[in-house]
């Protein structure tokens, strides 16, 4: 109904923040989709502004990992454009 989205990316080694304004489309079929083992669907982002903010979030981890259940999806390098 309304395709407006935001997003956030959180840098946890720095404590920059990353906002994204997007419009927001869902993929229900066709080629992208079929790249993907398992997904019913997609989100396609248009990005329409941005913001960082450097050094904002105090707080601070390591390294992150991919999650064991993303093996089998696949990869966007993989996936037709």
């Amino acid at each position: 109904m309304n395709p407006r989205a935001g997003l956030l990316f959180i840098d946890f080694d720095k404590g920059d923040l990353l906002y994204l304004a997007v419009m927001a489309g869902i993929l229900w079929d066709g080629p992208e989709l079929q790249s993907f083992a398992g997904a019913q669907r997609l989100m396609r982002f248009r990005v329409q502004s941005m913001r960082l903010v450097e050094s904002s979030w105090p707080l601070r981890w390591g390294g992150a990992e991919l999650s064991p259940a993303l093996e089998g999806t696949g990869a966007w390098t993989q996936a037709p454009c």
